[in-house]
């Protein structure tokens, strides 16, 4: 029995996080959010046609660890080395 072909290691895909925090007392329902969630989606397949949009709502307690943790993620993500597109003149 021949063993699978390994597969190439992934190439990194330009894409966007956006982490929108709601300030305490701000009186917004879970519909208004994907609301919200919903438009910057359809925002995003006009601005970038073809694009793969994921869209997701957490709604957790106030002064969740879970969210602050997810934040602290965010906010620490660095930027990958831009490899030149052999087309673009710069």
């Amino acid at each position: 029995m021949a063993l699978p072909v390994p597969l190439p290691p992934p190439r990194p895909q330009p894409g966007l996080v956006l982490y929108v925090s709601v300030p305490p007392g701000t009186a917004r329902t879970p519909g208004d959010l994907a609301e919200v969630a919903e438009v910057l989606r359809e925002f995003a397949t006009e601005m970038i046609p073809g694009a793969d949009t994921y869209t997701a709502l957490s709604l957790a307690p106030a002064g969740s660890d879970d969210v602050h943790r997810l934040g602290d993620r965010l906010s620490h993500l660095r930027l990958l080395d831009v490899e030149a597109d052999p087309g673009e003149v710069g």
